[in-house]
Protein backbone atom coordinates (compact mmCIF):
# COMPACT_ATOMS: atom_id res chain seq x y z
CA UNK A 1 0.00 0.00 0.00
CA UNK A 2 0.81 3.38 -0.67
CA UNK A 3 3.09 5.30 2.15
CA UNK A 4 0.91 7.93 5.05
CA UNK A 5 1.86 11.06 4.64
CA UNK A 6 3.31 10.48 8.15
CA UNK A 7 5.43 8.21 6.63
CA UNK A 8 6.53 10.04 3.63
CA UNK A 9 7.29 13.44 6.29
CA UNK A 10 9.74 10.90 8.43
CA UNK A 11 11.83 9.56 5.73
CA UNK A 12 12.15 13.43 4.15
CA UNK A 13 13.56 14.75 7.57
CA UNK A 14 15.93 12.03 7.75
CA UNK A 15 17.19 12.31 4.21
CA UNK A 16 18.41 16.09 5.08
CA UNK A 17 22.26 16.43 6.22
CA UNK A 18 22.21 16.79 9.72
CA UNK A 19 23.03 20.53 10.45
CA UNK A 20 26.22 21.49 11.50
CA UNK A 21 26.72 23.45 14.89
CA UNK A 22 27.19 26.98 14.51
CA UNK A 23 30.65 28.38 13.84
CA UNK A 24 31.82 31.39 16.24
CA UNK A 25 34.53 33.15 13.96
CA UNK A 26 36.99 35.65 16.10
CA UNK A 27 38.44 38.39 14.92
CA UNK A 28 40.91 37.96 12.12
CA UNK A 29 44.49 38.51 13.52
CA UNK A 30 46.55 38.04 9.75
CA UNK A 31 45.95 37.38 5.96
CA UNK A 32 46.11 33.27 6.34
CA UNK A 33 42.74 34.09 9.27
CA UNK A 34 41.17 36.51 6.54
CA UNK A 35 41.63 33.88 3.72
CA UNK A 36 40.12 31.33 5.51
CA UNK A 37 37.02 33.54 6.65
CA UNK A 38 36.92 34.34 2.90
CA UNK A 39 36.59 30.47 1.79
CA UNK A 40 34.08 29.88 4.70
CA UNK A 41 31.76 32.87 3.59
CA UNK A 42 31.96 31.57 0.08
CA UNK A 43 31.19 27.80 0.45
CA UNK A 44 28.44 28.90 2.19
CA UNK A 45 26.89 31.30 -0.31
CA UNK A 46 28.19 28.29 -3.37
CA UNK A 47 25.31 26.55 -1.35
CA UNK A 48 22.54 29.19 -1.17
CA UNK A 49 23.35 31.46 -4.27
CA UNK A 50 20.20 29.52 -6.28
CA UNK A 51 17.75 29.59 -4.09
CA UNK A 52 18.06 32.89 -2.08
CA UNK A 53 14.94 34.87 -2.23
CA UNK A 54 16.29 38.26 -4.10
CA UNK A 55 17.24 35.24 -7.28
CA UNK A 56 20.70 34.35 -8.54
CA UNK A 57 23.84 36.75 -8.89
CA UNK A 58 22.93 37.90 -11.83
CA UNK A 59 19.79 39.78 -10.64
CA UNK A 60 20.50 43.47 -9.88
CA UNK A 61 20.19 44.39 -5.70
CA UNK A 62 19.39 47.71 -4.33
CA UNK A 63 22.73 49.60 -4.02
CA UNK A 64 23.42 49.87 0.19
CA UNK A 65 22.44 53.27 -0.12
CA UNK A 66 18.82 52.94 -1.24
CA UNK A 67 18.79 50.06 1.76
CA UNK A 68 19.75 52.47 4.40
CA UNK A 69 18.03 55.33 2.90
CA UNK A 70 14.44 52.99 2.95
CA UNK A 71 15.20 52.18 6.47
CA UNK A 72 15.89 55.84 7.38
CA UNK A 73 12.70 56.90 5.95
CA UNK A 74 10.45 54.57 8.18
CA UNK A 75 11.84 55.82 10.94
CA UNK A 76 10.54 59.32 12.29
CA UNK A 77 13.62 61.91 12.62
CA UNK A 78 13.02 62.61 16.25
CA UNK A 79 12.58 58.22 17.16
CA UNK A 80 15.91 58.40 15.48
CA UNK A 81 17.52 61.18 17.30
CA UNK A 82 16.34 59.62 20.35
CA UNK A 83 17.73 56.17 19.48
CA UNK A 84 21.04 57.65 18.69
CA UNK A 85 21.21 59.20 22.56
CA UNK A 86 21.83 62.33 20.58
CA UNK A 87 22.04 65.41 23.27
CA UNK A 88 23.74 62.39 26.00
CA UNK A 89 26.46 61.06 27.34
CA UNK A 90 27.38 57.80 25.74
CA UNK A 91 30.01 54.99 26.98
CA UNK A 92 32.35 53.24 24.51
CA UNK A 93 30.25 50.68 23.27
CA UNK A 94 26.55 49.85 21.76
CA UNK A 95 24.16 46.89 21.08
CA UNK A 96 21.67 46.74 18.87
CA UNK A 97 19.88 44.13 17.36
CA UNK A 98 17.70 44.25 13.74
CA UNK A 99 15.92 41.03 12.32
CA UNK A 100 17.96 38.86 14.51
CA UNK A 101 21.49 40.25 13.49
CA UNK A 102 23.05 41.41 16.95
CA UNK A 103 25.99 43.88 16.77
CA UNK A 104 28.27 44.62 19.52
CA UNK A 105 30.98 47.31 19.17
CA UNK A 106 33.27 48.45 21.73
CA UNK A 107 36.11 51.01 21.15
CA UNK A 108 39.62 51.48 22.82
CA UNK A 109 41.94 54.54 23.12
CA UNK A 110 45.27 54.06 21.94
CA UNK A 111 46.95 57.69 22.31
CA UNK A 112 47.78 60.77 20.49
CA UNK A 113 48.74 59.60 16.64
CA UNK A 114 50.26 62.26 14.53
CA UNK A 115 48.27 65.33 15.23
CA UNK A 116 45.40 63.62 16.16
CA UNK A 117 44.04 60.31 18.71
CA UNK A 118 43.74 57.10 17.76
CA UNK A 119 41.01 54.38 18.97
CA UNK A 120 40.84 51.00 17.65
CA UNK A 121 36.96 49.50 17.72
CA UNK A 122 35.96 45.23 17.84
CA UNK A 123 32.58 44.92 15.87
CA UNK A 124 31.02 41.24 17.16
CA UNK A 125 27.82 40.06 14.82
CA UNK A 126 26.37 37.04 16.24
CA UNK A 127 22.85 35.69 14.20
CA UNK A 128 20.25 35.09 17.35
CA UNK A 129 17.38 34.69 14.19
CA UNK A 130 15.95 31.95 12.16
CA UNK A 131 17.22 33.33 9.00
CA UNK A 132 20.70 33.03 6.80
CA UNK A 133 22.17 36.05 6.37
CA UNK A 134 25.30 38.29 4.36
CA UNK A 135 26.71 41.23 5.77
CA UNK A 136 27.54 42.98 2.18
CA UNK A 137 28.65 46.44 2.97
CA UNK A 138 29.13 48.75 5.79
CA UNK A 139 28.78 52.36 6.81
CA UNK A 140 30.30 54.45 9.98
CA UNK A 141 30.05 57.72 10.49
CA UNK A 142 32.50 59.86 12.87
CA UNK A 143 32.11 62.89 14.44
CA UNK A 144 34.64 64.63 16.48
CA UNK A 145 34.27 67.16 19.39
CA UNK A 146 33.84 70.18 17.05
CA UNK A 147 31.06 68.75 15.18
CA UNK A 148 32.80 67.40 12.10
CA UNK A 149 31.88 64.43 10.37
CA UNK A 150 33.69 62.04 8.37
CA UNK A 151 32.05 59.01 6.60
CA UNK A 152 33.63 56.00 5.55
CA UNK A 153 31.74 53.32 3.39
CA UNK A 154 33.08 50.03 1.63
CA UNK A 155 32.18 46.20 0.93
CA UNK A 156 31.91 43.84 3.63
CA UNK A 157 35.06 44.50 6.23
CA UNK A 158 38.46 42.92 6.56
CA UNK A 159 37.98 41.96 3.09
CA UNK A 160 34.99 39.52 4.15
CA UNK A 161 31.42 39.61 3.22
CA UNK A 162 30.29 36.76 6.25
CA UNK A 163 27.62 34.29 5.93
CA UNK A 164 25.78 33.49 9.07
CA UNK A 165 23.46 31.09 9.58
CA UNK A 166 21.53 30.68 13.01
CA UNK A 167 23.64 30.89 15.96
CA UNK A 168 27.11 31.89 14.07
CA UNK A 169 28.70 35.09 14.81
CA UNK A 170 31.73 36.82 13.17
CA UNK A 171 33.99 39.88 14.63
CA UNK A 172 36.14 42.13 13.37
CA UNK A 173 39.36 44.82 14.39
CA UNK A 174 39.53 48.14 12.81
CA UNK A 175 40.45 51.43 13.86
CA UNK A 176 39.69 55.34 13.29
CA UNK A 177 41.60 58.71 14.23
CA UNK A 178 40.17 62.04 15.32
CA UNK A 179 41.92 65.49 15.38
CA UNK A 180 40.18 66.09 18.64
CA UNK A 181 40.83 64.25 22.00
CA UNK A 182 36.93 62.88 21.86
CA UNK A 183 34.01 61.99 19.83
CA UNK A 184 31.78 59.20 18.67
CA UNK A 185 30.85 57.23 16.13
CA UNK A 186 27.79 55.31 15.02
CA UNK A 187 26.74 53.50 11.39
CA UNK A 188 25.08 50.41 9.93
CA UNK A 189 25.81 47.40 7.89
CA UNK A 190 23.71 46.56 5.21
CA UNK A 191 22.80 42.88 5.06
CA UNK A 192 20.98 40.00 2.16
CA UNK A 193 18.67 37.18 3.71
CA UNK A 194 19.94 33.92 2.23
CA UNK A 195 17.73 31.40 3.11
CA UNK A 196 14.41 32.39 4.47
CA UNK A 197 12.66 31.11 7.57
CA UNK A 198 10.89 33.68 9.40
CA UNK A 199 8.96 35.16 6.04
CA UNK A 200 10.28 38.52 7.07
CA UNK A 201 10.75 41.31 4.26
CA UNK A 202 12.08 42.96 1.89
CA UNK A 203 14.97 40.56 1.87
CA UNK A 204 18.11 43.36 1.60
CA UNK A 205 18.04 45.01 4.90
CA UNK A 206 19.70 47.58 7.04
CA UNK A 207 21.25 46.71 10.55
CA UNK A 208 21.78 49.90 12.90
CA UNK A 209 24.68 50.72 14.95
CA UNK A 210 24.66 52.80 17.91
CA UNK A 211 26.03 55.92 18.98
CA UNK A 212 29.57 55.12 20.90
CA UNK A 213 31.59 57.20 22.33
CA UNK A 214 35.60 57.87 21.28
CA UNK A 215 36.87 58.80 24.65
CA UNK A 216 40.18 59.25 26.06
CA UNK A 217 39.73 57.37 29.45
CA UNK A 218 37.46 54.78 27.72
CA UNK A 219 34.14 56.39 29.77
CA UNK A 220 31.32 58.09 28.96
CA UNK A 221 31.06 61.17 26.74
CA UNK A 222 29.13 63.79 25.52
CA UNK A 223 29.84 64.69 21.49
CA UNK A 224 28.03 66.16 18.89
CA UNK A 225 25.37 63.73 17.03
CA UNK A 226 26.94 63.98 13.32
CA UNK A 227 25.21 63.54 10.31
CA UNK A 228 25.99 61.88 6.96
CA UNK A 229 26.06 63.76 4.18
CA UNK A 230 22.21 64.51 2.64
CA UNK A 231 20.75 65.04 -0.47
CA UNK A 232 22.74 65.65 -3.61
CA UNK A 233 25.52 66.36 -1.10
CA UNK A 234 28.53 63.61 -1.78
CA UNK A 235 30.91 62.62 0.63
CA UNK A 236 34.21 61.15 -0.33
CA UNK A 237 33.45 57.48 0.13
CA UNK A 238 31.35 55.80 -1.65
CA UNK A 239 30.24 51.64 -1.90
CA UNK A 240 28.22 50.36 -5.13
CA UNK A 241 27.16 46.64 -5.92
CA UNK A 242 26.87 45.21 -9.53
CA UNK A 243 25.50 41.63 -9.74
CA UNK A 244 27.70 40.77 -6.37
CA UNK A 245 30.78 42.87 -7.27
CA UNK A 246 31.00 45.15 -4.42
CA UNK A 247 33.12 48.48 -5.26
CA UNK A 248 33.68 51.05 -2.51
CA UNK A 249 36.23 53.95 -2.84
CA UNK A 250 37.64 56.54 -0.65
CA UNK A 251 39.40 59.75 -1.96
CA UNK A 252 42.21 62.46 0.23
CA UNK A 253 43.60 65.22 -1.17
CA UNK A 254 47.38 64.94 -1.94
CA UNK A 255 48.43 68.70 -1.09
CA UNK A 256 52.08 67.41 -1.48
CA UNK A 257 51.19 66.72 -4.76
CA UNK A 258 49.36 69.63 -5.83
CA UNK A 259 50.12 72.75 -7.51
CA UNK A 260 47.70 75.25 -6.48
CA UNK A 261 49.19 78.01 -8.60
CA UNK A 262 48.89 76.06 -11.53
CA UNK A 263 45.41 75.27 -10.98
CA UNK A 264 46.01 71.49 -10.54
CA UNK A 265 44.75 69.52 -7.36
CA UNK A 266 45.39 65.67 -7.18
CA UNK A 267 43.47 63.31 -5.14
CA UNK A 268 44.58 59.59 -3.87
CA UNK A 269 41.94 56.72 -4.37
CA UNK A 270 41.42 53.56 -2.34
CA UNK A 271 39.55 50.97 -4.06
CA UNK A 272 38.39 47.93 -2.31
CA UNK A 273 36.78 45.43 -4.74
CA UNK A 274 34.79 42.17 -3.13
CA UNK A 275 33.77 39.57 -5.31
CA UNK A 276 30.83 38.35 -3.67
CA UNK A 277 29.86 35.91 -6.26
CA UNK A 278 29.56 32.28 -5.94
CA UNK A 279 32.11 31.74 -8.96
CA UNK A 280 35.84 33.83 -9.83
CA UNK A 281 36.08 37.40 -11.38
CA UNK A 282 38.49 39.04 -12.97
CA UNK A 283 38.96 42.69 -13.14
CA UNK A 284 40.40 43.13 -16.81
CA UNK A 285 40.19 47.16 -17.45
CA UNK A 286 39.31 50.09 -15.47
CA UNK A 287 37.84 54.12 -16.08
CA UNK A 288 37.57 56.91 -13.89
CA UNK A 289 35.60 60.21 -14.72
CA UNK A 290 36.43 63.55 -12.69
CA UNK A 291 34.28 66.69 -13.04
CA UNK A 292 35.38 69.82 -11.52
CA UNK A 293 33.82 72.88 -10.46
CA UNK A 294 33.75 74.69 -13.95
CA UNK A 295 32.02 71.49 -15.34
CA UNK A 296 35.26 70.30 -17.38
CA UNK A 297 34.90 66.32 -17.72
CA UNK A 298 38.14 64.52 -17.50
CA UNK A 299 38.30 60.41 -18.27
CA UNK A 300 41.21 58.31 -17.83
CA UNK A 301 40.70 54.60 -18.58
CA UNK A 302 42.71 51.53 -19.65
CA UNK A 303 43.79 47.59 -19.24
CA UNK A 304 43.82 46.22 -16.55
CA UNK A 305 43.16 47.15 -13.01
CA UNK A 306 45.19 50.75 -13.17
CA UNK A 307 46.61 52.90 -10.06
CA UNK A 308 49.30 51.23 -8.54
CA UNK A 309 48.69 47.61 -10.50
CA UNK A 310 48.79 49.53 -13.72
CA UNK A 311 47.63 47.22 -16.58
CA UNK A 312 47.78 43.84 -15.01
CA UNK A 313 44.61 41.48 -14.22
CA UNK A 314 43.70 40.20 -11.25
CA UNK A 315 41.75 37.14 -10.55
CA UNK A 316 39.32 37.24 -7.57
CA UNK A 317 38.02 33.72 -6.39
CA UNK A 318 34.84 33.44 -4.88
CA UNK A 319 34.42 35.36 -1.64
CA UNK A 320 38.10 37.00 -1.82
CA UNK A 321 39.08 40.59 -2.00
CA UNK A 322 41.74 43.03 -2.99
CA UNK A 323 42.50 46.90 -3.00
CA UNK A 324 44.13 49.12 -5.47
CA UNK A 325 45.25 53.37 -5.08
CA UNK A 326 45.95 55.47 -7.52
CA UNK A 327 45.83 59.32 -7.93
CA UNK A 328 43.07 61.56 -10.06
CA UNK A 329 43.33 65.40 -10.81
CA UNK A 330 41.28 67.86 -11.08
CA UNK A 331 41.35 71.54 -12.20
CA UNK A 332 39.54 72.91 -9.28
CA UNK A 333 39.78 72.79 -5.34
CA UNK A 334 36.27 71.12 -5.85
CA UNK A 335 34.95 68.50 -7.92
CA UNK A 336 33.48 64.68 -8.24
CA UNK A 337 34.96 61.08 -9.37
CA UNK A 338 33.27 58.34 -10.34
CA UNK A 339 34.35 54.78 -12.62
CA UNK A 340 33.94 51.19 -13.55
CA UNK A 341 36.24 48.18 -13.46
CA UNK A 342 35.36 45.94 -16.34
CA UNK A 343 34.56 42.35 -14.79
CA UNK A 344 34.84 39.37 -16.71
CA UNK A 345 33.16 36.44 -14.66
CA UNK A 346 31.85 32.87 -14.35
CA UNK A 347 28.74 31.61 -14.24
CA UNK A 348 27.78 28.20 -12.37
CA UNK A 349 27.39 26.91 -15.45
CA UNK A 350 30.46 27.26 -17.25
CA UNK A 351 29.57 30.10 -19.29
CA UNK A 352 31.26 33.98 -19.15
CA UNK A 353 29.73 37.27 -18.88
CA UNK A 354 30.85 40.62 -18.76
CA UNK A 355 30.08 43.18 -15.75
CA UNK A 356 30.70 47.20 -15.30
CA UNK A 357 31.12 46.97 -11.43
CA UNK A 358 30.40 50.33 -11.14
CA UNK A 359 32.91 52.34 -8.84
CA UNK A 360 30.33 54.96 -6.88
CA UNK A 361 30.49 58.71 -7.07
CA UNK A 362 32.62 60.81 -4.44
CA UNK A 363 32.80 64.18 -3.58
CA UNK A 364 36.33 66.15 -3.99
CA UNK A 365 36.79 68.83 -1.85
CA UNK A 366 40.10 70.64 0.22
CA UNK A 367 38.68 70.74 3.54
CA UNK A 368 36.85 66.94 3.39
CA UNK A 369 33.40 68.25 3.40
CA UNK A 370 30.82 66.89 1.31
CA UNK A 371 30.28 69.10 -1.84
CA UNK A 372 27.56 69.01 -4.77
CA UNK A 373 26.96 66.47 -7.43
CA UNK A 374 28.57 68.14 -9.92
CA UNK A 375 28.24 65.49 -12.98
CA UNK A 376 26.96 67.03 -16.37
CA UNK A 377 23.79 64.64 -15.74
CA UNK A 378 23.16 65.72 -12.14
CA UNK A 379 22.33 68.67 -13.81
Amino acid sequence: SAPGIASLFSAALLAEAPASPPVRMEAARNEHEIAAQQQHSASQFQRLADDKPLGGVETEAPQPDEIRAAAEAVEAEAARRRALKCGQKVPPESLTVTRGVSIFVKSKYHGEAGSGHAWSYRVEFTNEGVDTVQMLSRHWIFTDATGFVSEMKGPGARGVTPVLRPGDSWSYDSGTQLETSHGAMHGSFQFETLRAVSGVVPSMFNARVGRLALSPTDSLEQAPCGEPARGDMLPDTSVRATRRVIVGATVERQPERSDEVAGVYRWAYDVQINNARDQAITVVAHRWMTVDADGAVKEMNGLGVGGNYRSKEIELPAGDAFRTKGILATATPVGNAWGAYTVRAQTAGGDEVEIDAEVGVVGLSTDGTPVADLRPEAG
